[in-house]
C-alpha cells in the first residue's frame, strides 16, 4: 500500500463553510455516495483537520495501490457543487490540473 499525504488550506473566512460541508459529508447518504467514489478511485482517504495561528489547514491521506492517480481520479469526478466548494474555500481548482504532490524528504524506516 502506497500513501500520498497533503495539506490544503482553509481560506480566510471560509472555516464555518468547510465546517458545514463535512458535517453534510459524515451523513448518509451523502457519505455513502463519497465512500464509494473513494473505492472506485482506488483510495482509502483520511481528512484531518489542523487549526494553526496562522491559519487552518485540511490534512489530506489516501492510501493505495496508486494514491496519486486516485487523486486524479475524484479531481476528474467532482461534481460542479463540489468543484464551486472547493475552488471558494481551498482555492482548488477540481476542474484543473492536480497541484503540484507533495514530495517526501524524511521516512524513518526507510
Amino acid at each position: 500500500m502506497a500513501l500520498l499525504s497533503m495539506c490544503i488550506p482553509i481560506l480566510p473566512g471560509k472555516k464555518e463553510k468547510w465546517q458545514e460541508m463535512i458535517t453534510r459529508m459524515n451523513e448518509a447518504p451523502l457519505k455513502d455516495e463519497i465512500d464509494k467514489s473513494r473505492e472506485e478511485a482506488g483510495v482509502h482517504e483520511r481528512s484531518f483537520l489542523q487549526e494553526t495561528p496562522n491559519g487552518d489547514f485540511v490534512i489530506l491521506t489516501f492510501e493505495g495501490e496508486n494514491p496519486a492517480k486516485g487523486f486524479g481520479k475524484i479531481m476528474a469526478a467532482a461534481d460542479e457543487h463540489f468543484a464551486e466548494f472547493a475552488l471558494d474555500v481551498h482555492g482548488l481548482d477540481m476542474k484543473g490540473p492536480p497541484p503540484p504532490l507533495p514530495e517526501l524528504v524524511y521516512d524513518s524506516r526507510a
